[in-house]
């Protein structure tokens, strides 16, 4: 097993290593749990909305109550905690907390005896009100929602499918049906019934970062300087000078009293026993290793300062990485969104739940933002108080496509006015020129008063 090959955490694990045991190292890389965050955040930052199954419906009450079920039982927090299991250990898990189909069944007998008598009659009555209860009115028998912890929980099941889960906390165990747990998967792997952990697989780099990060603490913690052998060749251990320069020696380790001199009597020589160049001997390694963890939950590298550079480089830092980052973001969020609909809000609440896809708000903020910029960057051009250089460089521009583009736009713009001028002369040839219409009518009018005129008064048709 590769858990086995080397001292410290890897032995420590086992052959079968335990999710505890993972989240305990998982807990000392910060690198780790700030991945784990981004993701995070990505997913649920945007707005959370509830639409009803039916489209012609308006869902207005369905919408109120859901929205209250999932703020009361703090839904973001839920589900953030569930998210950090599912991403460190490939599985989530949330409890939907219920009344008791016993209790519900007594409740509504209950109330079925204050309206009849006869004992037929009571079972009758409670068994339709029952029944309208999880069906017309099934949220209001839905209390709870709650994570359940991932390293708590054995999955039960037989060839088929998952009969139940059983949940251990030290010497309690409590068990649950299947339909009172939503599972979340990471990533399903060779149809086992625990997806791939990724943990796992990330065990080694996570606790070599971890060990880098303590060797630079000690060598810190030691005044910053390489360990050193002091020689005393001719005392013999525990002389008076050998005992003298030990408690010299411990007395100067702290840093409070590391600098100043010392002085000995006597045949000293002193060695290093390590060498530590000028610039931090692993700074590499921990970038490589950073590099991993990265790729692994695809993060951009954009996203990460002290790669921006290296990434630059390797053509790892433009759209392409970033474009791939959202479309994993868009699946989990499909994902999340089809575990909670399937198990929760569909069946007890008639809605569907739906996580805002914010990148694609922010590419139409973006581009709103260029055309601004871009509008504002030609009319101080036309008007002199920018130039072509300088509005190259608000645009991030090369000057040169910049110069290139504006003799291109003069270019069409002289096309079209050309045009424009020659279909016109051509539309003045073929016009027929017609006598003023206001003279004609005029005419026309004063012929007609002379003829009512002539005929004495009486009007008559021109």
């Amino acid at each position: 097993s590769i858990f086995v090959q080397t001292n410290g955490i890897l032995s420590e694990l086992g052959e079968k290593p335990s999710f505890n045991a993972f989240i305990r190292y998982a807990r000392k890389s910060p690198s780790l749990m700030s991945f784990l965050d981004i993701i995070i955040s990505d997913i649920i930052s945007d707005d959370i909305r509830f639409v009803p199954i039916n489209e012609t419906d308006s869902g207005r009450n369905k919408k109120k109550v859901s929205l209250e079920f999932w703020n009361k039982n703090k839904g973001i927090e839920v589900l953030q905690e569930t998210l950090r299991d599912m991403l460190l250990l490939g599985i989530g898990y949330n409890w939907v907390g219920k009344l008791d189909d016993v209790k519900v069944k007594e409740i509504c007998k209950l109330a079925a005896s204050k309206i009849y008598e006869n004992k037929e009659d009571i079972e009758f009555k409670a068994e339709q009100i029952y029944n309208e209860i999880n069906t017309n009115n099934s949220s209001a028998v839905i209390k709870k929602l709650r994570h359940v912890a991932a390293s708590t929980m054995n999955i039960v099941h037989d060839e088929v499918e998952v009969t139940g889960y059983v949940q251990r906390v030290g010497i309690k165990t409590k068990k649950y049906s299947a339909e009172e747990i939503i599972t979340y998967k990471l990533m399903p792997f060779n149809g086992e019934i625990y997806p791939y952990c990724p943990m796992e697989g990330l065990i080694s780099e996570v606790y070599l970062l971890w060990l880098i990060t303590q060797n630079y603490v000690s060598f810190f913690e030691n005044g910053g300087h390489p360990d050193k052998a002091f020689i005393l060749p001719k005392e013999i251990a525990n002389s008076k000078n050998h005992t003298y320069l030990i408690e010299t020696l411990q007395k100067y380790k702290k840093i409070q009293n590391k600098h100043g001199n010392l002085v000995f009597t006597g045949d000293l020589r002193v060695e290093d026993l390590m060498k530590v160049e000028a610039q931090m001997e692993h700074q590499d390694l921990g970038l490589y290793i950073t590099g991993v963890l990265a790729l692994f939950y695809k993060i951009p590298s954009g996203r990460i300062p002290f790669l921006i550079g290296k990434a630059s480089n390797n053509g790892d830092a433009g759209g392409l990485a970033d474009a791939g980052y959202w479309r994993q973001i868009s699946v989990m969020q499909s994902n999340i969104e089809g575990c909670l609909n399937q198990k929760l809000f569909n069946k007890y609440f008639g809605v569907n739940i739906q996580f805002g896809r914010g990148y694609k708000q922010d590419e139409v903020r973006e581009t709103q933002v260029l055309m601004q910029r871009t509008q504002i960057a030609e009319q101080l051009i036309n008007l002199g108080l920018w130039t072509s250089k300088y509005a190259s460089i608000q645009l991030d521009i090369p000057e040169e496509v910049l110069l290139e583009a504006q003799e291109e736009k003069k270019g069409r713009d002289e096309e079209l006015r050309s045009g424009m001028l020659n279909q016109n002369m051509n539309n003045n040839k073929n016009v027929i020129q017609e006598p003023d219409k206001k003279l004609k009518n005029s005419i026309k009018q004063n012929t007609q008063n002379n003829n009512q005129i002539n005929a004495g008064g009486k009007k008559i048709n021109p």
